[in-house]
């Protein structure tokens, strides 16, 4: 009996920590396209306070960009900056979301620019942080530096 017991008991602490472990209140591109709508209140608006908002939205745990770094490169986007988000690829705590945004061209007119925003999930919140710097995309140095190793000369 003693058994039965103690696998019921097991079986229904399963069953709570699976309850538990529940999906973000927002998804990857729902955050993505509220940084970006931050942004570009910020550059509309002229104040610091929607891009200061954005900020909070950005993956701090990665990286060394601070706050008044992220509101200097702010500034430097076009004032009538506008991303487009697309659908998201989720893999696990991560997340890369298609976006694109037109850019002046220095001969005249606009170009578009697209890119993958990458966002990781924040295990202290249960939401999804914007990878802004790029840190946790891509190679590591480590992998870089193996594939380096890897290489023949060319002769």
């Amino acid at each position: 009996m003693a058994r039965v017991t103690r696998a019921a008991w097991l079986a229904a602490l399963a069953v709570g920590v699976a309850g538990c472990t529940q999906a973000p209140a927002e998804g990857p591109e729902e955050v993505a396209r509220r940084f970006y709508e931050l942004i570009s209140a910020a550059k509309a608006e002229g104040g610091p306070t929607p891009a200061i908002e954005a900020y909070k939205l950005v993956d701090t745990r990665h990286g060394n960009l601070n706050q008044h770094q992220f509101l200097e490169i702010v500034k430097r986007y076009p004032p009538d900056f506008k991303a487009s988000v697309g659908a998201a690829e989720v893999k696990g705590t991560q997340a890369l979301v298609p976006i694109s945004f037109p850019m002046p061209s220095s001969f005249g007119g606009t170009y578009e620019v697209k890119q993958l925003l990458a966002l990781n999930l924040d295990p202290a919140t249960n939401a999804w942080k914007v990878d802004f710097t790029g840190d946790t995309h891509g190679a590591s140095k480590d992998d870089l530096a193996a594939t380096a190793r890897e290489r023949k000369p060319d002769r």
